[in-house]
């Protein structure tokens, strides 16, 4: 297969990655909006989105197994014929019990069936020497992908009498959308069963989860990531937040939304990349200054008065939290290469430091429904919640834990390649004192630390 063959099926695969998972994630850009379309309350609608990132979890350990045993091509297929099928279900607003039904479907569609397989799909494309730069087009692919259908979408919902009625023709857009590129990839993409058995087995065994929980950097990169992704599993938040108490104009909302979740998407992470290889030369160093921009964006939206005017300094501090937070996002795994983590042990410690770095999204939307309640409602802080102040101290917190671990990372590091160049300089004395061209008395003057 020649280059400009591949590009075709690169690109339409790219692509499915920034339709298939809109809906799942479309609070990130109509938090409210999407409630109120599918009927449901603000808290039923956060305990649904916390039942799909609990199924998703669990969904992600079983993907490599059908990644494995399954054509990626019709794994591909059918997930987004599935995801379409929900999305279009979503669209006759079926109830709490429906709702939830399709979250579970998306959840297994797309972490279950969709994503290790088209990790596969685009490793067939190149060879070794093209791995790294096929991953980082696919990324850039899917955020122009997902940037470009989210302000389409921002446009039908603002043309709409209602944002709700608006909400749902979108997510019946989205399913008809799963279905032409289920299509495109069925009719474009062709199989390569050489170069599917050259990638090997992506399944994540027994004995590597257990080889990973012995490995102290699966807990100090799964906890790192985790601390940093309550910041992003929270971002959807800062939209009835901009609207409601800082009285940002709702026809605005949907294209901060969108810039918020997507252009920072495949702008700050190949930044964050640049400035960990040119800058700080260390990733957790780099995260470490992350952790702390973060907790400065906390405290000042917890001393930053709710009024209107102010609302362009919120903004601008939840951009600079976006920069911060996608900038993280786009280098936290090369931590596992960064520490040498054993090939044959990254699988395992991937896949648990993964189980443990995306917990948030199985309680945090619950939690912080519960927190805020009904921002539209007067008085705008809940009794029982604590309103935002609660969010931007539990934020605080993760931030200072994320300072803490990151330290913890760094330090860890340093010591074990301290102590392997000591070792070096032993061996390297101990190999001179024992060579019969070294005189006594060269070997009688010299230390370790001149050797």
């Amino acid at each position: 297969m020649t280059k400009s063959q591949r590009w075709v099926p690169f690109l339409i695969l790219s692509m499915t990655g920034g339709i298939i998972f809109q809906v799942a994630y479309i609070r990130f850009v109509f938090l409210g909006p999407t409630a109120k379309a599918l009927e449901l309350s603000a808290q039923d609608y956060a305990n649904i989105i916390s039942v799909f990132g609990v199924v998703a979890m669990v969904m992600y350990f079983f993907g490599g197994w059908f990644a494995d045993k399954f054509s990626p091509k019709a794994l591909i297929v059918t997930a987004l014929l599935g995801t379409g099928v929900a999305d279009l279900y979503l669209g006759t607003v079926p109830g709490y019990w429906g709702v939830l039904a399709a979250h579970i479907l998306m959840a297994v569609m797309g972490m279950g069936l969709y994503w290790s397989a088209l990790v596969k799909a685009i490793g067939m494309l190149g060879d070794s020497s093209e791995q790294g730069r096929l991953f980082g087009f696919l990324e850039g692919v899917r955020g122009v992908t997902s940037t470009i259908v989210g302000f389409v979408g921002t446009a039908v919902v603002a043309a709409s009498v209602a944002e709700a009625v608006g909400v749902l023709w979108l997510i019946r857009i989205y399913g008809v959308l799963c279905f032409v590129y289920a299509a495109l990839v069925w009719l474009c993409v062709k199989g390569d069963e050489r170069r599917l058995a050259d990638l090997g087995s992506s399944t994540v065994t027994l004995r590597q989860l257990w080889r990973a929980a012995r490995n102290k950097y699966t807990w100090l990169i799964g906890g790192t990531v985790m601390l940093m992704y309550c910041f992003y599993t929270t971002l959807g938040y800062f939209s009835p937040l901009l609207e409601h108490q800082y009285g940002m104009a709702a026809g605005l909302i949907g294209v901060i939304g969108v810039v918020r979740t997507y252009v920072f998407q495949f702008v700050a992470g190949p930044a964050g990349g640049v400035v960990v290889d040119k800058v700080t030369r260390s990733t957790p160093r780099f995260l470490r200054w992350m952790f702390a921009g973060c907790a400065t964006v906390a405290v000042l939206f917890l001393v930053l008065p709710r009024a209107s005017a102010y609302k362009w300094v919120a903004l601008a501090l939840m951009f600079a939290l976006c920069l911060l937070v996608f900038a993280s996002r786009g280098v936290y795994w090369a931590q596992v290469g960064e520490v040498e983590v054993p090939e044959n042990e990254r699988g395992g410690v991937i896949g648990l430091a993964s189980g443990l770095a995306y917990l948030p999204d199985a309680f945090l939307p619950t939690v912080c429904a519960w927190w805020i309640g009904d921002p539209a409602a007067k008085p705008a802080v809940p009794e029982h919640g604590g309103g935002y102040t609660t969010l931007f101290l539990f934020l605080l917190a993760m931030a200072l834990l994320g300072l803490a671990l990151t330290t913890l990372t760094d330090r860890t590091r340093s010591r074990e390649l301290a102590a392997r160049e000591a070792l070096v300089r032993k061996a390297t004395y101990t190999e001179r004192a024992n060579s019969p061209w070294t005189s006594p008395s060269s070997t009688a003057t010299s230390s370790p630390s001149t050797a």
